[in-house]
Parts: C-alpha cells; sequence; structure tokens
C-alpha cells in the first residue's frame, strides 16, 4: 500500500500533467481532477479483486441492490436502473449477462408484462457473501492513509457536494 505522503507525490505529479499546479488558488480544478484520479484508483482496485468472481463492479452493483433492496419479493428492474443511474438499455444487457450467469432470475410482473421483476438467486447470493468480506476490507485500505476523524470530514464535505447536485 502506498502511504499518504508518497500518494500525494504521485497525486500532484498526475496533476500537474494536467496543467494543475498545487497553490494556485484554482481548488476548484484540484478537487476535479483528484476526484476523477481517486476514481480511477478505486475503479481499478475494486474491478482487479471483483474480476476473480467473473463480475464487474456494476454487475455487483446490480446484484447488491437486487439482493439488499428487493429482498425475497424482488425489484422492479427499472427501479435498479434508477438507484444505480444506469441507462435501461445497459441494465437490460447486465441483467442478461447476469440472468445467463445463473446470478439472477427475471420474471415477468403478472398484471404488468412490460415490467420485470428481478430477484437473486441462490448461487447470486452466495456470490456475494463470498466476495463481501474481502470487498470491504479493499474499501477500507483505500481510505486507510486517513485517520478516523478525516474519514468522517471528508465523507461529511462529499456528501455536502453530492447534495448540492441534487437542485
Amino acid at each position: 500500500m502506498v502511504n499518504f505522503l508518497q500518494l500525494e507525490e504521485m497525486v500532484m505529479g498526475k496533476l500537474k500533467s494536467f496543467g494543475v499546479e498545487e497553490g494556485k488558488g484554482r481548488y476548484y480544478e484540484e478537487i476535479v481532477y483528484s476526484t476523477a484520479l481517486l476514481y480511477n484508483i478505486i475503479d481499478d482496485t475494486l474491478s482487479t479483486y471483483l474480476r476473480s468472481f467473473d463480475l464487474t463492479i456494476g454487475k455487483f452493483n446490480i446484484l447488491m441492490v437486487i439482493k439488499h433492496q428487493g429482498e425475497a419479493a424482488g425489484i422492479n428492474q427499472a427501479e435498479v436502473s434508477k438507484k444505480l443511474i444506469v441507462t435501461p438499455s445497459n441494465m437490460t444487457k447486465l441483467i442478461d449477462k447476469l440472468e445467463e450467469d445463473g446470478l439472477v432470475k427475471r420474471n415477468v410482473l403478472a398484471r404488468d408484462r412490460r415490467v420485470n421483476i428481478l430477484k437473486v438467486t441462490a448461487r447470486g447470493s452466495a456470490l456475494l457473501d463470498q466476495a463481501w468480506p474481502e470487498y470491504v476490507n479493499r474499501l477500507k485500505r483505500l481510505v486507510d492513509s486517513l485517520n478516523a476523524s478525516d474519514q468522517k470530514e471528508l465523507s461529511k464535505y462529499l456528501r455536502k457536494w453530492l447534495g448540492s447536485f441534487r437542485r
């Protein structure tokens, strides 16, 4: 794991490659580019791990929503699409693949055949249960260079920033 000073040097070096210089008062650039770079690090870390389960981050997130939001009754495919901000056509492709892999079951709603209800299969649930503990450990390691107080503060500011887009 890279320590905080190494990570800071690495990030600032990458920011300079985008023409962003630290301390020039253009914090908006530092924030946006740092966020993009962090996304890439997070995506790479989690994608690499999930690949061993033949899952992508998208498929993993879909399975998690179906399992935990839908529970025993299942969940409407359109609702999953809204929760994950995935277009209906992309959602259909991902669900097709998950169904082919035996991880989800898609049922047409009896009273409205345009509505698909999704449920995680026993195989899908077992796969999630197997992947989850180390997935959480990797999430924790991604932020372990920050102490608990810094994590709490960063979380607060990110939620505030994210909330500003809901207007």
